[in-house]
């Protein structure tokens, strides 16, 4: 206290109304981001927006954004999301919301950034895969997440997973139930990345037989391990995994629980190896603190952070390319006919 007291007395790079308060936010943000990647402080109207964005409606711009290690924020639109409708791609990286710089941001900062009212555009730099630089208008809307979903590829249908919610596990489990024993079941997990922990473990839990481990959580205090209930839906269809380079965090706990249990295999590209887990640390004044505060450790007891989960089965490609190689190993073919 009597370093920020000089420091508001005699700093010439402060203003003169810049309170303690503020010194105080402005240190935490820089020492957290320093020390960890992922870490950050948000203030009360960030952390409130925040949370507004966990609901199943918000308003918003329909992405989800991932940070890679060096800083870099990219983009995860949801399909026919406005932000997808508006030319972003999935990997483009983020870097102004309405002129200010987000590299460095925590993911939690830069969400409550881009919420808002209804019908007010955020004006968006971007800069593409390809490296060409960008800047999109986006209109904000009410945004519902469908975290879960399915879509037909001619006989083939697939689950597609865009983010794990609070409400992911009953939206699956309803799919499930109607699912023909035996059928493959095929889970698009591609550019999905992650959500609620919780969330991808309980969804794991509704395709593996009780005691199976799904995760373990290794932190500074008590080790904690997570292992399936005994509640499961469907326990003998196949069941193909589709991953990419950026399916990530919680996913890549699903993914892992299933195919490391001998469940399920997976297909597609080395994930994006997000192996961390943040707390949110709540504050009396109504800021918070995002800490990270666990590695996440698979079945077999592999730590996977900063180098992902490689596939059971290595394939590049579009949509078609799956298919063919879920046919493959299937024994059938998308028309229903046995091969």
């Amino acid at each position: 206290m009597e370093a920020i007291a000089k420091i508001r007395e005699d700093a010439s790079f402060l203003t003169p109304d810049t309170t303690r308060e503020q010194v105080v936010r402005e240190s935490l943000k820089a020492y957290l981001s320093e020390k960890d990647a992922f870490a950050d402080y948000l203030t009360r109207d960030e952390y409130r927006k925040f949370k507004e964005t966990q609901d199943d409606s918000y308003v918003g711009i329909g992405m989800e954004i991932k940070k890679e290690r060096d800083g870099r924020i990219l983009c995860v639109p949801y399909p026919r999301g406005p932000a997808a409708e508006a030319g972003i791609s999935v990997g483009d990286e983020l870097k102004k919301i309405d002129g200010i710089p987000v590299s460095g941001k925590s993911v939690f900062a830069v969400a409550s950034m881009a919420r808002g009212k209804p019908g007010t555009d955020l004006n968006l730099s971007i800069s593409t895969r390809s490296g060409i630089d960008k800047e999109v208008r986006v209109r904000r809307s009410g945004v519902t997440i469908n975290s879960v979903s399915t879509y037909q590829l001619g006989k083939i249908r697939v689950i597609k997973i865009i983010s794990f919610t609070r409400d992911t596990k009953d939206k699956l489990r309803r799919i499930l139930k109607t699912w023909e024993n035996g059928k493959p079941i095929i889970i698009d997990l591609r550019a999905n990345a992650g959500g609620d922990l919780h969330a991808a473990i309980d969804s794991a839990m509704l395709l593996l037989p009780k005691g199976k481990r799904i995760v373990s959580i290794e932190t500074r205090k008590q080790p904690k391990t997570y292992e399936s209930n005994g509640g499961a839906v469907n326990l003998s269809s196949p069941l193909y995994l589709w991953q990419d380079e950026a399916t990530a965090s919680a996913a890549e706990v699903f993914i892992a629980a299933l195919t490391e249990n001998d469940r399920a295999v997976s297909i597609g590209q080395a994930t994006f190896g997000k192996g961390t887990m943040q707390d949110i640390v709540e504050l009396s004044d109504g800021s918070a603190m995002v800490l990270t505060t666990g590695h996440l450790v698979t079945p077999h007891g592999a730590r996977y952070d900063g180098v992902g989960l490689a596939p059971t089965y290595r394939v590049s490609g579009d949509t078609p390319v799956y298919v063919t190689k879920v046919e493959e190993l299937a024994g059938v073919k998308s028309n229903g006919r046995s091969k």
